[in-house]
């Protein structure tokens, strides 16, 4: 391929994952679980996880006032809310972790110890743990969706002419390419690691996070190992 071509394929590789990775960041899909709480879920109810919040969609919920105000009122940090006659709910999972901690203290203060007292530590530990891991999965994508744009932004304006960017150094152009597909495979991988173990499978969100990743650091490879023609 010529010159031109090649620029215009890697520029439209790494905007697609820019794009993708700003989808994948803010969807709320990434795990999806047939348990809530440590219950299986009403067959009515979809449970799923992002990177920073639990939701849920219930068809078969309280869709009323009063149902939404006492969940809000019962889960730290919940918001609920009722489309139609679908109950859909965002808990926050470090109102989750901030919840169980408080059944800690209640248990504690009431001198409830044994199997009751580890279950809901255990809980508590995985629900935080689930926190630390979103945020290590947010900076890394976030990271990744940024350098994706800086990337997005050498490649195009030239075609513009606009040398806006030709003060950036070959080497910083280098790194800046190569780490908007590293950034966002780091965050990956440090999100998936940090996870509690449980039973859940892989969400939409994930396999689109998967694909700004690949597709960033196919851009990269395009622009490294492949020569344009003279």
């Amino acid at each position: 391929m010529d010159a031109k071509m090649k620029g215009m394929i890697m520029a439209g590789m790494m905007g697609l994952s820019l794009i993708l990775g700003v989808m994948a960041v803010l969807g709320g899909s990434w795990l999806t679980s047939d348990e809530f709480m440590g219950d299986e879920k009403p067959d009515s109810a979809e449970v799923t996880y992002g990177l920073n919040a639990l939701n849920i969609e219930d068809t078969d919920g309280d869709c009323t006032d009063e149902g939404t105000d006492q969940l809000e009122e019962i889960y730290t940090d919940m918001e609920a809310e009722c489309d139609g006659d679908t109950l859909i709910a965002t808990w926050a999972l470090s109102g989750q972790c901030d919840f169980y901690g408080d059944m800690v203290d209640i248990y504690e203060e009431n001198g409830i110890d044994g199997d009751d007292l580890k279950e809901i530590t255990d809980a508590e530990d995985d629900a935080c743990a689930a926190v630390t891991a979103g945020t290590m999965g947010t900076i890394g994508m976030w990271g990744g969706v940024v350098l994706a744009l800086v990337a997005t932004l050498m490649m195009v304006l030239p075609m513009a002419g606009v040398d806006a960017m030709d003060a950036i150094p070959e080497m910083g152009q280098k790194v800046i390419s190569w780490g908007a597909g590293g950034l966002m495979l780091l965050g990956m991988v440090l999100w998936y690691f940090m996870l509690p173990d449980g039973d859940a499978s892989m969400g939409t969100g994930l396999w689109i996070a998967g694909a700004a990743m690949s597709i960033a650091l196919g851009s990269t490879l395009i622009g490294q190992f492949i020569p344009a023609d003279e």
